[in-house]
């Protein structure tokens, strides 16, 4: 039947149209529609009923209305055609809507039965069809191209990742234009990600009662637009979907869609097998996530070691490797991971060990300029189940344990010898004495006691200095200070070591407080090394110098070789730098002098000239009993560099 429609009703019904090409917002298009129909219709009241799964709800009005325009409303449904109804004074008419052939609800207009009329009303109940009809182009997708769409929700290895893309397929799949996932947490649900959605209206349709049956149905469920929550979020307008979200018989979330119209039961098949496979999608989010964080803590603890470690993978890639070891190997780090460790570590039994089939510890000298000694040990890095994943390499730095056996195979090596020179001699002239002593001269007797007299003295020496090595290892020793006068203790010194010991003094009197027997015990040992590398004389001087005293040692002898120098005043050390000590001694007695002097707050150094001689000296500060510093403090200066 032709209509012939004025200008205002065809501007209104173009103005629907136009919104439903351009996407114009679903509850405002189908007011338009229905306040056109009021319009064209010369109606007072409109009422658009929608039709889900046989319940009508409400899904636009003018305002409120007569129980004739609902009557009207039911009836077109009912009818499948225009319904008329009457009562108290008031007419009223409805179309049914209908998307394809099926009646999805009814356009009704009530007002004055005289004035009405149908003849527009068809036009805006198709137009409001088009409204609920609309939803992303969906042609007939291929099971390739389902199977493609599905699997790119577990394209990333990301949460985030999946959920964003679950719903731009379930948009794709269902023309789903919105939806929302919540994921379990602790013994709550939080919605981690929403789309086509007010925040503010889902924030407060979570406050309803039947917000939570919305989410925790354990299979698939379908809610019409009158359901209260799904009216509050999408205007009563879509059909929501809710799709429970499960991985290895724990539940993870639930999936809400909004879409057009109610699924069918392929859809539903099909919504099913996607709810599932977004769960595994979570599911190895999580795992991934997981693992990641456990590589992080692992990498943590082995980057916090300060022994070197790496760790590579079944194939010999670096896979870890902590600053301790790039240092060590010179490796750059991050920029090294995924490479191969063959070639990188500079030690071919390293490598042998690190890339062989059997596992073990070795000891290599690594690093340059000056080696270190470290036992390396390989061990598998196994699976849960047993399978090997790599292999990883720690290093002990055992320097200074080789150091302290070094130290005691010398130490054990020097008094051996040490003891055995005197006791000899002990030894012979007891003998002699024992043997011999009625028939022998009264010289003999004499040289035979200063002999054993000698070797007793020589032998207390070396036990003193055991004692005082002793005791600065194992701790700073109180100083017994007093104000010493260190010109008269240089010329005591000197009555001592004989005549080729000289003394050179200012004319002041030099007094400091220091510990009189420790300095006299550095003095006696400075001269007696003196005396022992040269034939000539050797010369005592103290000196005035500012705030502190310094005290040399000059002889005439060979010299000492620059090199040797710096390693002088280390235990075990011979003066000529080698261990076959030509001249005898045990290599402690500049040690004891160096940790004396420091005891002190001193220092000592060597100056020498090969073919010239050599000057020995240290220095001491220069107070006196009665200093602020010396006062109540027997060991103001007890504490030793480095303790």
């Amino acid at each position: 039947m032709a209509v012939e429609a004025s200008s205002e009703s065809t501007e209104q019904l173009q103005r629907v149209l136009r919104g439903v090409v351009s996407g114009a917002d679903t509850a405002k298009l189908l007011h338009d529609a229905l306040r056109g129909a009021v319009a064209t219709t010369k109606g007072r009241q409109g009422l658009l009923l929608g039709l889900v799964d046989g319940a009508t709800t409400p899904l636009a009005a003018t305002g409120p209305v007569g129980r004739v325009v609902l009557d009207a409303a039911e009836g077109a449904i009912s009818s499948g055609r225009l319904a008329r109804r009457s009562g108290e004074g008031a007419s009223a008419m409805a179309e049914p809507v209908r998307v394809g052939t099926t009646i999805v609800g009814a356009l009704a207009v009530g007002g004055d039965g005289r004035r009405v009329d149908p003849g527009m009303l068809s036009l805006f109940a198709d137009a409001a069809s088009l409204v609920l009809s609309r939803r992303p182009p969906s042609a007939a997708m291929s099971a390739p191209e389902v199977l493609e769409a599905v699997a790119s929700v577990s394209a990333g290895v990301e949460r985030a990742q999946v959920l964003v893309r679950q719903l731009d397929v379930a948009e794709k799949l269902f023309g789903a234009r919105a939806g929302f996932v919540a994921l379990v947490e602790g013994e709550g649900m939080r919605v981690a990600q929403a789309r086509g959605i007010d925040v503010e209206r889902l924030r407060g349709a979570s406050r309803h009662p039947e917000f939570k049956a919305l989410l925790t149905a354990p299979s698939l469920r379908v809610d019409p637009p009158s359901h209260p929550v799904v009216a509050q979020l999408v205007d009563g307008v879509e059909t929501a979907v809710g799709l429970p979200l499960f991985a290895d018989g724990r539940r993870l979330g639930h999936l809400v869609l909004f879409v057009a119209q109610a699924p069918d039961a392929t859809e539903r098949a099909l919504l099913t097998s996607f709810s599932t496979h977004v769960a595994l999608a979570l599911r190895s989010a999580d795992l991934y996530r997981r693992l990641g964080d456990k590589e992080e803590q692992l990498a943590s603890v082995v980057h916090s070691m300060a022994n070197p470690v790496l760790v590579v993978d079944d194939a010999s890639r670096l896979v870890i490797v902590n600053g301790a070891a790039s240092e060590l190997f010179r490796l750059a780090g991050t920029f090294e991971l995924g490479q191969p460790v063959a070639g990188k570590l500079g030690s071919e039994s390293l490598e042998a060990l690190l890339l062989g089939e059997s596992d073990g510890d070795i000891e290599v000298s690594l690093g340059e300029p000056a080696p270190r000694v470290y036992r390396a040990a390989v061990r598998p890095v196994r699976s849960s189940q047993g399978g090997r994943l790599g292999r990883v390499l720690v290093l002990d730095d055992l320097t200074k344990e080789r150091e302290a056996d070094q130290i005691k195979a010398d130490f054990v090596a020097v008094i051996g010898h040490e003891l055995r020179t005197p006791l000899t001699v002990l030894k012979g002239f007891v003998q002699t004495l024992t043997k011999r002593w009625t028939t022998m001269s009264d010289d003999a007797v004499e040289t035979a006691l200063r002999s054993i007299d000698s070797s007793a003295v020589r032998l207390e020496r070396l036990l003193e200095d055991l004692l005082v090595v002793s005791s600065v290892e194992s701790r700073a020793p109180a100083l017994s200070l007093e104000d010493v006068d260190l010109g008269r203790l240089a010329r005591t010194t000197a009555e001592v070591a004989g005549e080729r010991v000289q003394v050179r003094l200012s004319r002041k009197a030099v007094v400091a407080a220091v510990d009189r027997t420790k300095v006299e015990q550095v003095l006696l040992h400075l001269v007696d090394n003196a005396l022992k590398y040269t034939e000539g004389q050797v010369e005592i001087t103290v000196a005035d110098e500012d705030d502190r005293v310094v005290v040399s040692v000059v002889d005439e002898g060979p010299g000492i070789f620059s090199g040797d120098v710096p390693q002088l005043f280390e235990r075990f050390r011979q003066l000529d730098g080698s261990s076959t000590r030509p001249a005898g001694g045990t290599g402690l007695g500049l040690y004891i002098c160096r940790r004396l002097v420091e005891l002190h707050g001193g220092r000592i150094w060597c100056d020498s000239r090969l073919g010239v001689g050599s000057r020995f000296a240290f220095s001491l500060p220069k107070l006196t009993h009665d200093s602020p510093l010396t006062q109540g403090s027997p060991t103001a200066f007890g504490q030793l560099p480095g303790q």
